[in-house]
């Protein structure tokens, strides 16, 4: 009861600005929840395959890896909170104008893919701007894992509601409504985000007039950064292993279903929102048990236990178990992402966020192109090793995550030690702003 009123207090101490993101994030991923289930029963259902449903998520990782350069440079040169705005506003006319399309028409689910992708293209501009949103409304740095993990449980929140309507608006209505909803979860997102006053924003400026050199110049600056303290690069591409691990759990679910649950669509919400409550618990223990084993332990747990909890469900065919594999799935998966972008947020100095939330994303795009069309195939093959090489995958993860961990290798910093690539900018040795010199 203690640690439910602490979360409440704390929830009510923040200031409005963190409040109004939280429940634009929560609003916008009802629709999300709908989102992932309507499609992937539209793409299944039209060709028996998860290697189909794989294609689409591969597909979209294909147009997001192309657009990373520009969107991280984009978002360090303008105020993110537009940038979001603008984004919602774009994403949610193409798939409001989807559902009615899938709707009313004959062609809807070629405006479907194609609306699928120009989604995707937006997609990498307010995944870079939402990542350097939250810290600028977060004036307290030792706060932001605990704001992290509200939002990630408010995200799961959203989607679990999602999840919970996105069944009897199926049966009862159809898929395209589903997406509908979602559609217009976007522009109320959008609506919320502009009573946010945000008082200052770190932009990139220079006197380069040449778009495509300064593109050029933005990224040869993180490339820089990565050379001089190995650790960061390291800590990008461990971040990206959680990410992986939500792909790998999407691709699974559907045929998983069909294949051992009697193709029960309640079994697709039940263990969907079963992770989606596993995340939202999180929020509980998140900051206790990072203090507890500390950032690099808690680093190499979080994918050590997603990793183990692949392989549990190859034994299990208990509805009651795989949803306990479920929770505890969501749980983990939450405080890992939680701790990696935390931490990698509050690392960066200077208008550079939206350039290192694009490399993570690169990241998990190169990884996601080469690895889906294979546990996809497996999965078509046998449920078994799909799962297993899944679980592999994730295990890999968490035993690099360790060995970098080990003070002889980066240091008791791994994760921690700040990264500087504007020589204007001061920081000290927790990574905060001292001083900004004039020339």
């Amino acid at each position: 009861m203690n640690n439910d009123k602490s979360l409440i207090y704390r929830l009510v101490d923040l200031p409005r600005e963190v409040k109004l993101i939280m429940l634009a994030t929560f609003i916008t991923n009802i629709g999300n929840g709908m989102h992932t289930i309507a499609i992937s029963k539209l793409v299944y259902d039209k060709t028996n395959s998860a290697m189909a449903f794989g294609g689409v998520i591969m597909l979209q990782y294909v147009v997001m890896f192309s657009l990373q350069f520009l969107s991280g440079s984009v978002v360090d040169r303008n105020n993110p909170k537009v940038v979001s705005i603008i984004c919602d506003m774009i994403r949610g006319g193409l798939i409001l104008s989807s559902g009615l399309m899938v709707l009313f028409t004959d062609v809807g689910l070629i405006y479907l893919f194609i609306s699928l992708i120009l989604v995707n293209i937006v997609n990498p501009f307010f995944s870079s701007a939402n990542f350097a949103l939250l810290p600028t409304v977060v004036k307290d740095g030792s706060r932001l894992l605990q704001v992290n993990s509200m939002v990630t449980a408010l995200f799961q929140a959203g989607q679990l509601l999602g999840c919970a309507l996105a069944a009897p608006i199926i049966y009862f209505f159809s898929s395209s409504t589903a997406l509908i909803v979602d559609g217009v979860t976007f522009f109320m997102s959008a609506l919320i985000i502009t009573f946010a006053r945000i008082d200052h924003v770190e932009v990139k400026k220079d006197v380069n007039k040449n778009v495509a050199k300064s593109l050029v110049n933005d990224w040869k600056e993180i490339a820089k950064a990565m050379k001089k303290e190995k650790s960061f690069a390291a800590h990008v591409f461990m971040a990206s292993g959680d990410y992986l691990s939500i792909n790998f759990f999407n691709v699974m679910l559907v045929p998983m279903v069909t294949l051992w649950y009697k193709n029960n669509s309640f079994y697709i919400s039940l263990y969907d929102g079963g992770f989606a409550v596993g995340a939202m618990l999180s929020v509980v223990f998140v900051v206790w048990l990072s203090k507890k084993l500390g950032v690099n332990n808690s680093a190499f747990a979080g994918l050590l236990v997603q990793g183990v909890l692949f392989a549990l469900l190859v034994l299990s065919r208990s509805p009651v178990i795989t949803l306990l594999i479920m929770l505890v799935f969501g749980a983990s998966n939450a405080f890992s992402i939680t701790n990696f972008n935390s931490n990698l947020q509050q690392r960066c100095t200077g208008p550079i966020k939206g350039r290192v939330s694009s490399m993570k994303t690169l990241v998990v795009s190169c990884f996601t192109i080469v690895l889906i069309p294979i546990i996809t195939k497996l999965h078509d093959i046998s449920m078994v090793y799909g799962l297993g090489a899944s679980g592999g995958i994730i295990l890999t993860y968490a035993v690099i995550s360790f060995i970098l961990g080990r003070k002889c290798v980066f240091g008791n910093d791994y994760l921690t030690k700040p990264i500087q690539i504007d020589p204007s900018v001061k920081v000290n040795s927790k990574g905060q702003i001292t001083d900004t010199l004039t020339t």
